[in-house]
């Protein structure tokens, strides 16, 4: 890890620590949900993100991934999650989020952005475990470098199943304490 991405996980720890601060008596006081990818996913990278649902509606949430295989590197970003139309097993979801990550096999980074929906689906009644599904988009430009390391007819990869895919789709498995 190198020193940048340290610095953005430990600053988005602070914000999402911070904001448990604030005062809120609800049902979702003291909200935290830790998220690892399907186990699927795990072929070609390791998520862990850590989510703070800081009111009824919405909930900040930092992730790192770091991806191996094909097109080895990591990245990582922050979430602004807005929660509506609560049912009593399912939580639909609408997201936006930012982040930067960089190639191992190149010098430089890129940056994202995206939008999207989701649905967060309760296994149990004390609504502790969860599987994450989110589908949107984003974008992904290089800011220096070359990120599309792809060879031998892979290329062009990163941006169609790789980190910076274009169609952003994950399935995580969570756990509220």
């Amino acid at each position: 890890m190198n020193k940048y991405t340290f610095w953005l996980i430990l600053i988005s720890l602070l914000i999402v620590f911070d904001s448990k601060a604030q005062s809120n008596d609800t049902v979702f006081k003291n909200q935290y949900t830790i998220y690892i990818n399907q186990p699927i996913g795990f072929a070609t990278k390791a998520r862990l993100a850590l989510e703070c649902r800081f009111n009824n509606n919405y909930a900040w949430l930092v992730s790192y991934a770091r991806f191996y295989g094909l097109l080895p590197g990591q990245h990582a970003y922050f979430e602004l999650r807005k929660y509506t139309n609560n049912q009593r097993n399912i939580d639909y979801v609408k997201y936006a989020k930012i982040g930067a990550g960089h190639s191992f096999e190149s010098v430089g980074m890129y940056v994202f952005a995206g939008a999207g929906v989701g649905q967060k689906i309760y296994f149990d009644r004390n609504l502790k475990f969860s599987l994450m599904c989110t589908q949107g988009v984003k974008i992904a430009p290089n800011v220096r470098g070359k990120h599309d390391t792809g060879t031998g007819g892979f290329g062009g990869l990163f941006y169609f199943s790789g980190p910076g895919a274009f169609f952003d789709i994950n399935f995580n498995l969570g756990y509220r304490f």
